[in-house]
C-alpha cells in the first residue's frame, strides 16, 4: 500500500485523510501526540478517520510524500521543519488559499524533490480539535510546479489520488487554477468574514457591485502577472461557488469569529502587492486588506 504524511490536522487535511486512507497508509503529522482518535462527520453519522499519527521527534524513517494542508502564513515554517525530514526524491504537496511564491519555495528543495499544489472546494470545519465535519462535495485539482514533479504527476496521480477521491483532476497549468481559485477566494471570503455571514448571503443584489469591482482588479493585475483571466468567468465562476456553498461559513470568516489570524495577506493582500509591482492601483482589494488586518488587530 502507498504511504503519505499530511501535516497538521487541520480541516483539510482530515478531509484528506479520510479519503486517502481507504487505498493509502495516511499519517498525521502533528506538534503532539494527545489525540487519539480523529473523527469524521457527515451529517449525523460520525466514523473514526482510519489515519495514523506521529510527530517530527517521533518519524522512524524519511518521508516519501507528503501534503502540506496549512495556512498559507504557516508555509515558510513549515517547509523548513519538514525539510530535513524528507527523502531526497519526495514529492511535496501544497495546498492552501490565496498565493505562496512557487518560485522561492522550489528554491529551497533538491532538484530530485517534486513541487505539486492541490486545491480543493471539499467543505470542511472543525467542530473539535480531534473532529472535520464534512460541508459539502468540490472537485480536487492538483498540478505540477517543477520539471520533475511534471514527469511524476501520473503515477502519483494513479496511485494516490484517482482511486480515493470521486472527483479529482490532473491539471496541466496549475498557475492558472490557482488564480482561478484566488478569484473565489477574493469574492466571498473578506465579506463573508466581515459580514459574518454565510457565503449564500454574498449573493445579494447589494454586493454585486463590489464583487465585481473585487475579480476586475484581480483579472487586471493577473493579465500583468502573465495568466489571463475572463472576468465573466471568475464571476460565473464565485457566484458558482456561493450557491454550491450557501450555507456554509467561510474559513476566513471563522478565523475572524474564533480571533485567528486570517489568509488574507494572501488573498487580497497578494493582489496588492502585485499591483504595486506593475504600478497598478487595486482600491477594493485594498480597502478589504485593510479592514480584515484591522479586525485582526481588535
Amino acid at each position: 500500500m502507498n504511504r503519505i504524511h499530511i501535516l497538521g490536522r487541520g480541516a483539510i487535511g482530515l478531509l484528506l485523510a479520510n479519503k486517502l486512507s481507504s487505498h493509502t497508509k495516511s499519517t498525521l503529522i502533528t506538534r503532539d501526540d494527545s489525540v487519539e482518535n480523529y473523527h469524521f462527520i457527515d451529517k449525523d453519522k460520525t466514523s473514526v478517520i482510519p489515519v495514523n499519527q506521529t510527530t517530527f521527534a517521533s518519524l522512524k524513517a524519511k518521508i516519501s510524500t507528503c501534503i502540506i494542508p496549512v495556512k498559507a502564513y504557516q508555509l515558510n515554517q513549515a517547509l523548513h521543519t519538514l525539510i530535513p525530514h524528507l527523502q531526497d526524491d519526495a514529492d511535496i504537496i501544497l495546498s492552501h488559499n490565496g498565493m505562496s511564491d512557487i518560485a522561492e519555495i522550489a528554491q529551497l528543495l533538491k532538484p530530485s524533490q517534486g513541487l505539486y499544489f492541490l486545491t480543493t472546494s471539499m467543505g470542511g470545519m472543525k467542530p473539535a480539535a480531534n473532529a472535520v465535519k464534512y460541508t459539502g462535495a468540490g472537485l480536487t485539482q492538483i498540478g505540477a510546479c517543477n520539471q520533475i514533479a511534471q514527469t511524476r504527476l501520473p503515477s502519483l496521480f494513479e496511485a494516490l489520488f484517482k482511486p480515493s477521491l470521486s472527483a479529482v483532476e490532473q491539471v496541466t497549468n496549475i498557475t492558472e487554477i490557482r488564480w482561478q481559485k484566488l478569484c473565489v477566494n477574493i469574492a466571498i471570503n473578506p465579506l463573508s468574514a466581515l459580514l459574518q455571514c454565510q457565503n449564500g448571503r454574498l449573493r445579494a443584489p447589494c454586493y454585486s457591485k463590489q464583487v465585481l469591482a473585487l475579480l476586475n482588479e484581480a483579472c487586471h493585475v493577473a493579465k500583468y502577472e502573465g495568466v489571463e483571466l475572463k472576468l465573466l468567468a471568475e464571476l460565473e465562476r464565485a457566484y458558482k461557488v456561493m450557491t454550491l456553498t450557501a450555507a456554509n461559513n467561510s474559513s476566513m470568516a471563522q478565523d475572524i469569529k474564533l480571533g485567528r489570524r486570517t489568509e488574507i495577506d494572501a488573498i487580497c493582500g497578494f493582489i496588492v502587492a502585485r499591483a504595486k509591482k506593475h504600478g497598478l492601483n487595486v482600491p477594493e482589494n485594498e480597502l478589504l486588506w485593510q479592514q480584515i488586518k484591522r479586525k485582526e488587530r481588535a
